[in-house]
């Protein structure tokens, strides 16, 4: 499996966005999605992760009603909100030892912008994560 944030793991993650089942009664539906951006800070020198500028490697995942989803790498538009974390916290999100509610809870996980856009998406990120976790596999953060 590619090491977490490589250019391979960004290949792979961005193919199972594109294989997550849509539904086409919810097509074009833009009230229901969500640019979900993601900032992981303090990244090493020696993880080969991608795109790194000044330790940070940014990427943005657009979540649509329809239960279609993409990624961007290095986004220029704003995300309606943005996760940012450290690379030991994103790490143990990806490997599955850590839950995501247990890390806000912790203040391991910061939120920018609209929280509310985060809880309004609920039903589609509870519908599409399950889908992304069997699709990326276990093991990507090695």
């Amino acid at each position: 499996m590619p090491e977490f944030l490589s250019e391979g793991w960004f290949e792979a993650f961005a193919e199972a966005l594109k294989r997550l089942p849509v539904t086409a009664a919810a097509a074009d539906a833009p009230a229901g999605s969500l640019a979900l951006g993601q900032i992981v800070t303090g990244v090493p020198d020696e993880a080969g992760a991608a795109g790194v500028q000044n330790g940070e490697v940014r990427y943005t995942i657009l979540l649509r009603e329809d239960g279609s989803a993409s990624l961007v790498l290095r986004p220029t538009q704003p995300a309606d909100v943005t996760l940012v974390e450290d690379w030991y916290t994103a790490k143990a999100i990806v490997s599955g030892t850590a839950s995501l509610p247990d890390l806000l809870g912790a203040g391991k996980i910061k939120l920018r912008g609209d929280s509310n856009a985060l809880v309004s998406a609920g039903d589609l990120l509870a519908r599409v994560a399950p889908l992304l976790a069997a699709a990326l596999g276990d093991g990507q953060a090695s």
